[in-house]
């Protein structure tokens, strides 16, 4: 198996959200992004099932090194050779990789979030830095498209907490912060119970009502002309705004059950929303 299929099987399967994002992408824009998207799914296998913290941590550690020997051109991993070749060879991508993998580590030494402002370092490790690559492959971004990429990485990391509120309160993990929490007379505990209460409900559809604006605020500032160049974050905008209308569908009891999109959504979404973009073009 070739390195560029590997990272595919990996971060980008058949009927997933990451594939139907990947498809419209040019052809010589793909290499990079299931370079970074594999990373990520290497990432949060680490730091997510691996039941043992300190082989977790071995594991995260030897990412590491693994980054380290890429940008001297000596991988080993087909994730990081992909990286070495499509990725590395612009300046500051490694530091924004050496980011992911601290994102990661965060997760493995803490399980909850304290302030909000903890909430903003955690969505710029695991969204942010990603998507400064995602959004810039040839590294010539200017201004306007490094303060897009930004909105697009906290905006998804909000959808992606919630959504995956469930799965992480099961491992004994909540990511919306100690502070936002109390602020709806709620703490830990109440997000760690096998069914969701009123008052979780409650502050979830509330937090989704600020999502969706966070979703809107990111696709506002991109211009029309710029659109075509995006097309990878634009549809996964739309993928999780349409995440956001099926959890609300649930009526937020997001402990009780994780909704999910089917693959024929998944494309219909995604191919309507990169047509419409590549229309800027004309």
């Amino acid at each position: 198996m070739d390195i560029l299929s590997y990272c595919r099987d990996q971060a980008a399967p058949p009927g997933s959200a990451p594939y139907y994002a990947c498809r419209f992408l040019p052809e010589q824009q793909k290499p990079a992004a299931l370079a970074v998207l594999a990373l990520r799914a290497e990432l949060l296998d680490a730091s997510t099932r691996i039941p043992e913290p300190s082989v977790a941590q071995a594991r995260l550690d030897w990412w590491l090194a693994e980054l380290s020997a890429a940008a001297a051109g000596t991988a080993q991993h087909p994730v990081a050779q992909a990286l070495m070749q499509h990725v590395l060879h612009l300046p500051g991508r490694q530091e924004l990789l050496e980011e992911m993998v601290a994102g990661a580590q965060d997760r493995l030494r803490h399980g909850h979030l304290e302030q909000e402002r903890d909430f903003g370092l955690h969505a710029f490790r695991h969204e942010v830095a990603p998507w400064l690559i995602l959004t810039d492959p040839e590294g010539s971004a200017g201004r306007a498209e490094r303060d897009f990429a930004h909105a697009v990485g906290q905006a998804l990391a909000w959808v992606r907490v919630l959504h995956q509120l469930g799965r992480d309160a099961a491992r004994g993990q909540v990511l919306i912060p100690r502070e936002t929490l109390a602020r709806h007379g709620l703490d830990v505990p109440d997000l760690l119970q096998p069914r969701t209460s009123e008052a979780v409900r409650a502050m979830l559809e509330k937090l989704g009502a600020q999502v969706r604006g966070q979703l809107h605020h990111a696709r506002t500032m991109l211009p029309s002309e710029a659109q075509p160049q995006q097309v990878m974050a634009l549809v996964s905008l739309a993928q999780a705004d349409a995440l956001l209308e099926a959890m609300a569908q649930d009526d937020w009891r997001l402990l009780d059950a994780r909704p999910e999109l089917t693959p024929l959504r998944l494309l219909w979404l995604s191919w309507r929303t990169a047509r419409k973009a590549k229309r800027r073009k004309a």
